[in-house]
């Protein structure tokens, strides 16, 4: 299995690196330029700035999704 292409920073070209976690069923990923310092955020598709990251990931910290038997 190949791994998808490295997205690149809008800001100076390098690769970005991608942090994913799943936030009530939704992808919340930072993307993040170790080269130029640039970071942004996306749920579900939509971008979003950092207050509106934090808010949906303090809003289900410690939450655990039930499991099925």
């Amino acid at each position: 299995m190949a791994l998808a292409p490295a997205e690149l920073c809008s800001t100076c070209s390098s690769e970005l690196v991608q942090l994913k976690i799943n936030v009530d069923g939704h992808d919340l990923i930072m993307n993040s330029c170790t080269t130029c310092d640039t970071r942004s955020w996306a749920l579900a598709g939509d971008d979003i700035n950092l207050a509106e990251a934090l808010e949906h990931v303090g809003t289900h910290a410690g939450r655990r999704r039930k499991l099925s038997v």
